[in-house]
């Protein structure tokens, strides 16, 4: 019988739910088990296996609740409800499947549809394509879930139900859902632990969910704005990541932007705060960890295919939410599908209440690699430019790369109390202080003063 070695890995992933393919090669593991909450995303070098919790569910008392919720949106028009169970009740969906079907026999409305779990075996051969992946075009997968419509019917004909406790799960799906799910009035919700025989109409946490996605369409704008952008590397394990950090790298060169790519591990506001000439992150890691509550951080983190509206001149958003990497358009689709600069019109920033020029792909990649390969002479005369726009009174100079940051914002120059005048010519010059000699002495008395005054301090 021969031996194998089996080590416990403690996670160092940027989220729990990512298979740690980082740890696991630094002991060359011929395979991965990953127990908990997964994202189920598609590893890129080593096979994995899939271990969820689980949870008490009565599938019986389940099923006669989708039964009753069924009626209740047929009247609504709805054609289908589809319940998409938490990762905890997986090991009983063939339970509940079988009941649904049973109790639902006779009724006549809106059929029951169990969305099905992905696999949990993970294997890179066979899941390492970023496109085209899924097998059917018919079938939807939000999160660790898939399920397909019934015929004749499309997903905007059916209501949706979530089988569990509130979560970041249960507002991920919202999320991506999105009008899918508001059409019959939003997701329903289910929790095998409180509810009873009832499903509640509306899903705890859905406002939070819509304060969520009117904050997604304020970081789009805030990202239209930026001219430094930094593509977070949030996952070194998720198969086709690098070929989505370099397909941001041609987007964001051929919007006339400059962009730095950041391994930071673990991301946090103190990190990502020691780089403040990037004005937009963008998050590229797996669906769950792809939507980050950045209020902490300086700059906005939007998403991968967020990045690709912000920075194609003219697309706007319709309040879609797609967090994998299939629903990224590559950059020749983008190319492809774009309008030409000279057609592009300026936009008006609900954020600064301005318009913002379109900006000039080819002159301004040139540019900003330009700025780059300048010697010490060149920048010191853009320095020296820098400190003119200052004492104008102009203090925010537009600066594409972070070169030009350092030198106009992060050069040291010496004090500068602000605009003083030439005392002969009357131009405004931004000197340093002059040099004053200070005090010295011990504390208690001074060297310039007088034994009377020394006498008197407390």
């Amino acid at each position: 019988r021969a031996s194998r070695e089996v080590f416990v890995l403690a996670d160092t992933t940027f989220g729990s739910c990512c298979v740690d393919e980082v740890a696991a090669a630094h002991r060359d593991a011929d395979a991965i088990v990953h127990f908990g909450r997964a994202c189920c995303s598609p590893t890129s070098r080593t096979p994995a296996r899939l271990v969820f919790d689980r949870k008490e569910i009565d599938c019986a008392r389940c099923a006669r609740a989708l039964e009753a919720h069924a009626a209740a949106s047929a009247r609504r028009g709805a054609r289908a409800v589809v319940a998409l169970c938490d990762q905890e009740y997986f090991w009983a969906l063939d339970e509940l499947k079988r009941a649904s079907t049973s109790s639902t026999a006779n009724v006549q409305g809106a059929e029951i549809v169990i969305a099905d779990a992905v696999e949990v075996e993970v294997d890179p051969s066979r899941d390492s394509r970023v496109r085209g992946r899924d097998e059917d075009a018919s079938t939807t997968r939000v999160g660790a879930s898939r399920f397909r419509p019934p015929n004749g019917t499309t997903n905007e004909d059916c209501a949706y139900v979530w089988i569990g406790a509130t979560g970041p799960a249960m507002t991920h799906a919202m999320l991506v859902l999105g009008d899918c799910a508001a059409k019959f009035g939003g997701m329903a919700q289910y929790d095998p632990s409180v509810d009873g025989d009832a499903v509640r109409v509306e899903a705890d946490g859905a406002g939070e969910a819509a304060r969520a996605l009117k904050r997604r369409r304020f970081l789009i704008a805030k990202a239209k704005e930026a001219r430094v952008v930094g593509i977070i590397a949030g996952t070194l394990g998720v198969a086709g990541y690098r070929e989505m950090i370099e397909n941001l790298r041609k987007l964001i060169a051929n919007s006339g932007r400059k962009s730095y790519t950041v391994v930071a591990g673990k991301p946090n506001p103190q990190k990502l705060a020691n780089f403040p000439e990037i004005e937009v992150f963008i998050m590229v890691s797996c669906e769950l960890t792809a939507l980050m509550d950045g209020r902490d951080y300086m700059q906005p983190i939007i998403t991968p295919y967020e990045a690709t509206i912000a920075f194609t001149p003219g697309k706007m958003w319709m309040g879609e939410v797609k967090l994998d990497f299939a629903s990224v358009p590559t950059f020749e689709d983008v190319v492809a599908n774009g309008d030409d600069d000279d057609d592009v019109q300026p936009e008006f920033s609900l954020v600064s209440g301005t318009y913002i020029s379109p900006v000039n792909a080819s002159s301004s990649a040139h540019d900003a690699d330009d700025i780059d390969a300048l010697t010490g002479t060149e920048l010191a005369r853009r320095a020296e430019g820098a400190l003119s726009l200052r004492a104008s009174g102009v203090s925010d100079a537009v600066v594409t790369s972070g070169a030009e940051y350092l030198i106009s914002k992060r050069t040291y120059t010496g004090l500068e109390p602000g605009p003083k005048r030439d005392d002969e010519t009357g131009a405004i010059a931004d000197a340093p202080l002059e040099a004053a000699r200070g005090l010295s002495g011990r504390a208690k008395s001074y060297a310039d003063e007088s034994p009377a005054s020394a006498a008197t301090d407390p």
